[in-house]
């Protein structure tokens, strides 16, 4: 999945290269150190001098650079921790991802582990009173992915590249069809770009999907979806 997110930022990164650049890294480290440890004397850390940077959502430069962010950085640390025999998933922390190696928390951006506690001082007071089984949820593959390209939307609405922005919402959709939040702002960014038609298509769309969920957040979506629809009226494409 990650792969796929260094392909989406750089068409010419080769998957087969992530590959080898990973497997090159699990030997690299020492079978008898934790694997955290094993990548921090590799020199693997957070980026914080361009924490936002674009590059830092691509495997491939973070495997070359050995900077990162939290996420990228720890499917190196899943990756090396696997090879090694140890099970290791992505945790879905808020705002920060860890991994979970052999029971033991993460956080893969100083590649230290972690005390639980002070993590969950970090949190506002209303999601602290979350379970913690929620806050340390196994992360799935689709969820790391859609995580990933929230990163890599965030860097291109930053700059209003509306339509790499709209690439990136795509291959969310293909990983998440069903999420009316996402068609909803897919009809924005095609309202941005000018094209009602398919604007109109996505706030449709995430009518449709919102009236299955009677959840608050539902509710919202609808109604904001609704109020785009009633702002195109019967506005036509604009062509450039």
């Amino acid at each position: 999945m990650a792969a796929l997110v260094a392909r989406l930022i750089e068409p010419r990164q080769r998957i087969e290269d992530i590959e080898i650049g990973l497997d090159e890294v699990c030997m690299q480290c020492a079978p008898d150190a934790a694997p955290w440890e094993s990548l921090d004397r590799l020199g693997f850390a957070g980026n914080r001098d361009d924490y936002d940077a674009l590059e830092n959502s691509n495997l491939g430069w973070v495997l070359a650079q050995r900077r990162g962010i939290p996420i990228t950085l720890a499917v190196v640390l899943i990756r090396v921790a696997r090879r090694a025999g140890h099970r290791a998933v992505g945790v879905n922390f808020p705002g920060h991802f860890l991994v979970d190696v052999d029971g033991t928390l993460v956080d893969p951006f100083v590649m230290q582990a972690i005390d639980v506690d002070g993590f969950l001082q970090r949190l506002p007071l209303d999601a602290r009173q979350q379970s913690r089984s929620h806050l340390f949820a196994e992360a799935t593959p689709v969820a790391v992915g859609l995580r990933m390209l929230n990163n890599v939307k965030a860097v291109y609405s930053r700059i209003a590249l509306w339509d790499r922005t709209l690439d990136v919402v795509d291959a969310q959709l293909a990983l998440a069809p069903d999420q009316p939040a996402l068609h909803l702002e897919r009809g924005e960014l095609w309202h941005r770009l000018g094209l009602v038609s398919p604007a109109r298509a996505s706030y449709q769309r995430a009518i449709e999907l919102s009236e299955a969920s009677p959840s608050e957040h539902g509710v919202l979506i609808r109604q904001a979806a609704q109020e785009r629809l009633d702002e195109l009226g019967g506005a036509n494409d604009v062509l450039h």
